[in-house]
């Protein structure tokens, strides 16, 4: 009897404890439920008001440069199979094969900087399928040497015009998303020469180019679900489709309207001033300093191999003799310039430029020139090809993207668009005639020569960087202007002539940024909180009355 009691007592002691244990197990789940629930309601709210539209966005104008990256590493394997078809090919020609490519960067430059103010920032990026598409198309069914760098100047256009996606991106983000977005464009491109060199490995230089032609078509595909930009939408007076833009953008009522009531504000600023007064804007301290700066930091990049290595991948690896197959060795190269490019992008919104750029190019000087100092002892080539690797991966943190970078932060916000179109053309024309002497300078001082040059360049470049290089982290337009403006007291940095010229006192300004981050001016009255297209409106009303 007591045995039977006790074995009843256990039975319900264990149902008790497996009730418990579902209770509980019912009690998490519940409490996993709710936690699931919550983190989709959160990326729900991010989806809906937070900066996934802007991203995405920006991701669509960014894809621009997967485009860009293949036309810079597709000669990189075109030379070696077409020499190995064409064994009578000259260094001259093969030399015009790789820098034609280059050449018509400088003109896509200079006809995009001309083109984007006219047609549109969302237009222009959707437009330059046509160049990128013709350009492969002609290189895939080229039969002539004549036709293939006919097909490969073409597609150098793609390249030059591809800038626009830089001022696309300036003017839909806000300032704290601005510089990583803005660092996506060197990634991507990084992503197009990793995924061209790892095709060339295997698959014919035609075939390539046929998939190059059909990647760009990606663009203005996702160019079509974004909206053009609301400055440049309200620039030209289309103030309903600038604020349906920018409410796309931000998700966010009050947010769209303040923008694009403090850029309206400043367009109207802009309207006052005369033709010989913007003429006299480009002869200003603030324009030409930044200008001669960035281009003596282009020298330096040049100087330092990197396109060279960029260019000519393959045979530069043959050249300077690694125990690794040089096609093995150019994809190495893509990989690493893909996760430095990630890299570099966290450590530009971590650490100062002057720094960072310094650093950069005194580490991929010093790697360089202990390859060169391998090759001269006859070292082992797998230290060889560390050292170059390492010259890549250290001019993906700083010495690669800050002068891009940089051109459209040292000039000021009038005159912006025009001067980082020139500064462009002078970079492209640089590294024209570096890919294009490239050879010969090989053939004069061998490989091993050339690895001395690139180091010390690099090493020259770091205490230029260190000594001139000017600092716009953290800072407005307003604040780099002022260190290149020589007259501060009676001359408005943001224009050519005295304040007392075009404002009275009591229209004194004052100024605010808006999401491009360039400084814009307010007057300082009653109506600066009404948006621009409501203060038409309520006009109209008052006047029927």
């Amino acid at each position: 009897m007591l045995k039977v009691k006790t074995t009843e007592i256990l039975k319900r002691g264990a149902r008790g404890v497996r009730a418990a244990s579902a209770a509980s197990a019912a009690r998490w789940g519940e409490r996993r439920a709710r936690t699931m629930l919550a983190s989709i309601k959160g990326f729900w709210k991010v989806c809906r008001y937070g900066d996934l539209y802007m991203v995405l966005a920006a991701l669509a104008a960014q894809s621009i440069n997967i485009s860009v990256g293949f036309c810079q590493g597709f000669s990189a394997v075109l030379l070696p199979q077409y020499t190995h078809e064409h064994p009578n090919i000259t260094y001259e020609q093969s030399s015009w094969i790789a820098s034609l490519g280059v050449i018509s960067n400088p003109v896509g430059a200079l006809l995009g900087g001309m083109m984007v103010d006219a047609v549109g920032r969302r237009l222009l990026l959707q437009s330059i399928v046509l160049p990128n598409l013709i350009g492969w198309l002609v290189i895939a069914f080229s039969e002539t040497y004549v036709f293939l760098c006919v097909g490969r100047f073409i597609t150098g256009f793609t390249i030059g015009m591809s800038t626009v996606s830089y001022i696309y991106v300036a003017e839909i983000t806000t300032p704290e998303k601005r510089g990583v977005l803005s660092a996506l464009g060197p990634g991507l491109v990084s992503t197009g020469i990793f995924v061209v060199y790892s095709l060339g490995a295997f698959v014919h230089w035609r075939k390539v180019a046929a998939i190059c032609a059909g990647v760009s078509l990606l663009t203005p595909f996702l160019m079509y679900f974004v909206p053009e930009s609301p400055l440049w939408l309200a620039s030209k007076g289309h103030m309903k489709e600038a604020y349906n833009s920018m409410f796309w953008l931000r998700q966010n009522n009050s947010a769209a309207q303040q923008e694009l009531m403090e850029f309206t504000k400043d367009r109207k600023s802009g309207e006052t001033m005369s033709f010989k007064d913007k003429l006299c804007l480009f002869k200003r301290r603030s324009v030409l300093k930044p200008f001669i700066l960035l281009i003596v930091f282009f020298i330096f990049q040049e100087m330092s191999g990197i396109y060279v290595i960029l260019y000519y991948a393959v045979d530069f690896f043959k050249s300077v003799g690694t125990s690794v197959n040089e096609f093995t060795a150019s994809i190495i190269v893509g990989g690493v310039r893909v996760f430095m490019g990630a890299v570099g992008a966290c450590l530009i919104n971590s650490f100062r430029r002057k720094t960072l750029a310094a650093t950069s190019g005194l580490l991929l000087g010093m790697a360089m020139l202990g390859a060169a100092v391998c090759d001269t002892l006859n070292g082992p080539p797998l230290v060889k090809l560390a050292c170059v690797l390492l010259h890549v991966s250290f001019s993906m943190v700083g010495f690669l993207q800050l002068p891009w970078i940089m051109s459209g932060e040292l000039y000021p916000q009038d005159i912006r668009g025009v001067m980082s179109g020139a500064t462009s053309c002078c970079a492209y024309v640089l590294i024209f005639f570096n890919i294009k002497t490239y050879p010969q300078l090989e053939n004069l001082l061998t490989s091993n020569g050339t690895l001395y040059i690139f180091g010390i360049c690099a090493l020259m470049g770091a205490a230029y960087c260190l000594w001139f290089l000017p600092e716009t982290k953290g800072k407005s337009l307003t604040e780099i202007m002022k260190q290149f403006d020589e007259e501060r007291t009676d001359v408005d940095p943001e224009a050519c002539f005295s304040k007392e010229k075009q404002y009275s006192i009591e229209e004194r300004q004052v100024q605010r940024r808006h999401s491009a981050g360039a400084a814009v001016s307010l007057e300082k009255n009653k109506d600066i909180f009404t948006p621009y297209w409501i203060q038409e409106t309520d006009e109209k009303i008052k006047h029927k009355q």
